[in-house]
């Protein structure tokens, strides 16, 4: 799935029209591909073809490690218990509280995010129990490939996203918050023109 519809995703389920939490459920949304997003956007700055980056760089140990640990099941679920445990220990502090609280829903997005990748990748896989294990699940869909259902996947996410920036937009009148899902909304255009246009 694409990283806004990640985003998005995270602060409407998580956020529950609280500005704080909204921005921590956005930020987990956005974590697990903070990694991938800086070094493909360092090798474009350097002149690197999008064919050698997804087609032979993506593919290298190192990368493959790095989603690893972004997308790691072990890791955002552990994260996300402890904040639920630390959060019900200290309901006598409203300040503790409400700080594990927020690393809860920061965690509990980015292990949503990591189910939803899970079950929306195929030969791009990620290996989300590691380091217990390297296996990769290899979805029947993917949310790009058209060979495994992918236009039907991209549909439905556009939809989506698009359904839940509406709601969000509606919830927070902040200015940053309506320019970010503006933003988002664009990214369902550009990143496939992208892709075509690097094709030609």
């Amino acid at each position: 799935m694409n990283t806004q519809t990640h985003v998005i995703i995270g602060a409407a389920l998580f956020g529950r029209a609280i500005p704080k939490r909204a921005w921590m459920a956005a930020l987990g949304g956005l974590l697990p591909d903070l990694p991938m997003l800086l070094v493909t956007f360092a090798l474009m700055l350097y002149g690197v073809p999008g064919p050698i980056i997804f087609g032979f760089l993506y593919w290298q140990e190192w990368w493959q490690l790095t989603n690893a640990i972004g997308h790691n099941f072990w890791a955002w679920g552990g994260l996300m218990l402890l904040g639920l445990i630390m959060r019900d220990r200290l309901r006598a502090s409203a300040e503790s509280f409400d700080r594990w609280t927020l690393l809860a829903v920061f965690a509990g997005s980015a292990l949503l995010h990591t189910a939803i990748d899970f079950l929306t990748h195929r030969e791009d896989a990620h290996m989300s129990f590691w380091p217990v294990t390297r296996w990769k699940f290899l979805s029947p869909v993917s949310y790009w490939d058209q060979a495994h259902f992918g236009s039907y996947a991209s549909a439905f996410e556009a939809a989506l996203g698009l359904v839940l920036a509406v709601i969000l937009f509606r919830q927070f009148r902040s200015r940053w918050v309506r320019a970010a899902l503006a933003a988002a909304m664009l990214l369902y255009v550009g990143v496939p023109a992208y892709f075509i246009l690097g094709q030609r």
